[in-house]
C-alpha cells in the first residue's frame, strides 16, 4: 500500500473527427466537414483510508467545427470554436479486500453540470443532410448523471492484468431539451515493466456503446454507436510520486447509429504528482 495520499494529475486528450461513416462504412464527406477536439482535464484524488478515497475531476472542452455549406447566395465557410468549463465529477472509490490476489475497486458519483448548455437547433440545420449543427455545442450535460465504475487488477511481476467498466447514466433530459445519451466502457488489457521498474508498457482492448443524445424526444444526429479499441500507452515515472502517461485508442471496428464524423485515433498525455 502506497503511502501518498493525494495525487494531481493534469491530462489532454485530442481527437480529429474528419472522417464520415454511415454505420461502418465510409461514405463521401461532401461539406468537408471536421471537429476539432482537445480536452484539458484536471484531477484530485485524495485517499482518506486504505480502502476508501475521493476523486474530483473537470474538463475544460476545446472544439472548433468547420465545413464548406453551400447556400443559394453562395458557399458559406462555416467555422465556430468555443471552450470553457465543462461537467465535473466527483467519485467515491471503495477498495475491497483482495480475492485471489486480485484486487477489485468500486467507483461510484455523479457528475456536475458546471459548464454551459444553450437552446440545440438540430432539427432544421440538419435537414439538408449537414453533419454540423450551425449553433453552439453543449459544453455540459446540463444535468446530474449518475456514474458507476469497477476495475480489477493482478500483479505477477512483471506482468500486471487489468479489467475495468464505466458507465454513465443521464436520467433526464436539461431545460434546453436536450438528454445526454447513456454510455458503457468495458476494457481488459497488461501491462509490463520494460527493463526497470520506471518504465511500463501496456495494452489494452475496450468496447465503448453510447446511445445518441435526445432532443424534445428526437434522437439528433450527434454520437450514438458502437466502437471496438485497441489502444497501446506507455507510463514513465519521472521522478519521485512523478508519473508521465501517454496512450493512442485505435478503432478496430465501429458500427455508429447513424451517417456521423468520427476520428482515425484518439491521443491522451497526461501527468501526475502523489503526495
Amino acid at each position: 500500500m502506497t503511502t501518498e495520499r493525494v495525487k494531481i494529475g493534469a491530462w489532454l486528450v485530442t481527437e480529429d473527427r474528419d472522417t464520415a461513416f454511415d454505420g461502418s462504412t465510409k461514405v463521401e464527406n461532401p461539406h468537408q466537414e471536421r471537429t476539432r477536439i482537445r480536452v484539458p482535464l484536471v484531477t484530485v484524488d485524495v485517499r482518506i483510508t486504505n480502502r476508501f478515497g475521493l476523486q474530483a475531476a473537470a474538463t475544460i472542452p476545446d472544439v472548433t467545427r468547420t465545413a464548406v455549406i453551400p447556400q443559394a447566395t453562395g458557399t458559406v465557410n462555416f467555422s465556430e470554436t468555443f471552450s470553457g468549463l465543462g461537467d465535473t465529477s466527483v467519485l467515491g472509490w471503495y477498495r475491497i479486500r483482495p480475492i485471489r490476489r486480485w484486487y477489485p475497486l468500486l467507483n461510484f458519483g455523479v457528475s456536475l453540470p458546471t459548464g454551459k448548455t444553450e437552446q440545440p437547433r438540430f432539427r432544421s440545420e440538419l435537414a439538408n443532410g449537414s453533419l454540423v449543427p450551425m449553433s453552439r455545442l453543449q459544453r455540459s450535460s446540463g444535468t446530474f448523471d449518475p456514474l458507476f465504475g469497477a476495475s480489477l487488477s493482478r500483479g505477477m511481476n512483471p506482468w500486471t492484468l487489468f479489467a475495468s467498466l464505466a458507465a454513465r447514466t443521464p436520467l433526464h433530459e436539461n431545460d434546453d431539451g436536450l438528454r445526454t445519451g447513456a454510455s458503457v466502457e468495458v476494457n481488459s488489457g497488461i501491462a509490463r515493466y520494460a527493463g526497470t521498474h520506471r518504465i511500463s508498457l501496456f495494452g489494452r482492448l475496450g468496447w465503448l456503446h453510447r446511445r445518441q443524445d435526445v432532443f424534445r424526444g428526437t434522437p439528433v444526429l450527434v454520437g450514438g454507436g458502437n466502437w471496438i479499441y485497441a489502444t497501446p500507452g506507455v507510463a514513465i515515472l519521472a521522478g519521485k510520486g512523478v508519473n508521465v502517461q501517454a496512450e493512442v485508442k485505435l478503432p478496430l471496428y465501429r458500427s455508429l447509429a447513424n451517417k456521423q464524423l468520427d476520428s482515425a485515433a484518439i491521443f491522451q498525455f497526461g501527468i501526475s504528482r502523489a503526495f
